[in-house]
């Protein structure tokens, strides 16, 4: 028997922002790195292309004989269809049709685009605009020069956006799944750490046990966690040892149901080392978790699991999909209300 899913209707993602490429990837997707590029988000085949400096998003359907635009070429501002030439705009308009140059152009000879911008070096698309009330995550050392900041070529697993980040504001898995690496088997105990909901985003603080037997590289330290709804995770780590910052800013794409693309900024303080050893880590960390998370049956969250107290971050993440999945089809205003309305559980202040 189909144990039936948490979320029953996703549409409410459509409203969110979410990262579909970085621009390094959409750059070496052809010669002149300009694309088009193939992406895929929920469940929709998109294509997103540099026209003239702006970046697109399109549906990846020409509406002709529906050939596949990523497979085509950038001409200055306009996408051309690999299968009859058709030209499309930055608008999504046809502009020319070579076999019909002097027109007339159908106005049905548009190809449906979708709010694209740039940002922390991603490409960020969101579907649905017509709520207007989501901004893109929050990454909170962007364009601070104290930090040097490296972006992760993407990863891929086999699991759905919402599995991923549970797993990855799981502190209960720690001690199992990340032994001498993360964290002491010894330490599996969390605390119960206040949540607060502000500005669309969970924001909790856990710190981590002193004097743990870990990797060097691992921080041990105080741990702040920013998350942007639905899946975006800032995670500042100030650690113990010698005051110093990190901060790991993971945001997955959901792909489709069951699977995401996931991207990763890591920032550090420190300048003067190398890069490898940190991507190395944070590689071998991701190993450790991919194998388990991809292993759970069904890939995406239902709505049997059994929980117990100490998995207080994910309930309560679940409650919040499950209040926006509910307010997005009363429509705007109730949606707007279930994200931005603050609940505060801590005793630390908001601007």
């Amino acid at each position: 028997m189909q144990v039936k899913p948490l979320i029953k209707d996703n549409t409410f993602l459509r409203h969110f922002w979410h990262p579909v490429a970085t621009v390094q990837e959409l750059e070496q997707s052809s010669a002149d790195g300009l694309g088009p590029m193939a992406v895929r988000l929920l469940n929709e085949n998109l294509v997103v292309a540099n026209l003239n400096g702006e970046y697109v998003a399109m549906r990846d359907r020409c509406p002709h004989r529906s050939a596949k635009l990523s497979d085509g070429s950038v001409h200055g501002a306009e996408i051309q269809c690999p299968y009859h030439g058709w030209r499309y705009g930055a608008d999504g308009a046809c502009k020319h049709i070579p076999a019909l140059p002097e027109g007339p152009i159908p106005s049905k000879a548009k190809v449906e685009k979708f709010a694209c911008q740039e940002k922390y070096g991603l490409l960020w698309v969101r579907l649905d605009c017509s709520f207007d009330c989501t901004e893109i995550p929050h990454f909170s050392v962007a364009g601070d020069t104290k930090f040097k900041t490296i972006v992760h070529e993407p990863y891929w697993w086999k699991t759905s956006a919402a599995r991923r980040w549970e797993n990855f504001t799981d502190f209960s898995h720690f001690a199992f799944v990340h032994p001498k690496t993360l964290f002491d088997p010894n330490a599996a105990q969390p605390p119960l750490v206040p949540m607060d909901r502000v500005n669309g985003q969970f924001r909790f603080v856990y710190d981590t046990p002193r004097g743990m037997d870990v990797a060097k590289i691992s921080v041990i330290g105080k741990f702040s966690y920013t998350c942007s709804m639905p899946f975006a995770i800032n995670l500042s780590s100030e650690k113990y040892s010698d005051g110093t910052t990190s901060v790991l800013f993971n945001v997955s794409c959901p792909v489709s149901d069951t699977e995401t693309k996931n991207f990763l900024l890591f920032a550090r303080e420190k300048h003067d080392d190398s890069d490898w050893p940190h991507i190395a880590f944070n590689n071998l960390v991701f190993d450790e978790d991919q194998p388990v998370i991809e292993g759970e049956s069904p890939q995406y969250i239902p709505d049997d699991e059994v929980s117990v107290v100490t998995d207080k971050v994910s309930t309560q993440y679940r409650k919040w999909l499950r209040e926006l999945e509910t307010a997005a089809l009363e429509g705007k205003e109730a949606f707007k209300r279930a994200l931005h309305t603050r609940v505060i559980e801590s005793d630390r202040t908001y601007d």
